[in-house]
């Protein structure tokens, strides 16, 4: 099973996005002139809300990967340890994907996912429109140019958690027992437990979960031990045992 989920985020990291060597002069000046008319992934750029996770600085230079599914390649980095910084969504004509290149480092990403498809269809009646002029003048039917829709996610590699979860924050009145996983990173204290996403955490040791802020305190109250943690899965309670190394 592991095997096939790592085979997966293959098959995304694979597709055919090449890119362009900014070392090449050429290429450099294509990409700075098109930048300095202006650079959609810049100016669309939205900052995503952060959170109190410790980033791993790199000096890198980040990679562009195409996207197949933003909500599967969402969950897939938040399992393999990443946190998404922000995200550019627009319109435009076909631009090239490492044009993404230049906000990724200047936010610290290590690597970008870019998603493209087509935004515009000609209509019947432009169709017919176009045909006609083309009977007038003699010449060939002129296409509009394409649009696109284009989304960028950037995303930040995060040290090491000593748990490995990612937990719902319970909104007032919520009345739920424990605290909602969300994420379960790969190779955490948590996947070795056998939490899984979707169970509710009800204590760690002695430390009973309410809050994030209880969740915090367990692990640093057990770092370096093994204690029993219980938790909710299907409405049945499990109790398992978790290490903090």
């Amino acid at each position: 099973m592991r095997l096939l989920r790592y085979s997966l985020l293959g098959l995304i990291f694979a597709a055919n996005v090449s890119v362009v060597n900014l070392a090449a002069a050429e290429d450099a000046q294509s990409l700075e002139a098109i930048v300095a008319n202006e650079n959609f992934f810049i100016s669309s750029f939205v900052e995503s809300k952060p959170s109190n996770a410790k980033r791993i600085v790199s000096d890198a230079v980040p990679k562009i990967y195409a996207g197949t599914d933003k909500i599967a390649d969402k969950h897939r980095m938040e399992e393999r340890g990443f946190e998404l910084i922000g995200y550019s969504d627009f319109k435009a004509g076909s631009i090239a994907p490492e044009l993404a290149l230049p906000q990724a480092q200047k936010v610290h990403a290590d690597l970008v996912l870019v998603y493209s498809e087509r935004a515009d269809q000609v209509s019947a009646s432009a169709r017919i429109q176009q045909l006609r002029e083309a009977k007038k003048t003699g010449q060939a039917p002129i296409e509009a140019g394409a649009s696109y829709a284009y989304f960028a996610s950037y995303w930040a590699k995060l040290a090491k958690p000593s748990l490995g979860v990612h937990v719902k924050v319970p909104e007032k009145g919520d009345d739920s027992e424990g605290l909602k996983v969300l994420v379960v990173l790969d190779g955490s204290a948590a996947e070795k437990a056998g939490l899984l996403k979707d169970d509710y955490l009800i204590s760690i040791g002695d430390v009973q979960l309410v809050t994030v802020a209880d969740l915090s305190k367990a692990v640093n109250q057990y770092s370096g031990k093994t204690v029993d943690m219980a938790y909710v899965r299907n409405r049945m309670h499990q109790e398992s045992q978790v290490s903090f190394d």
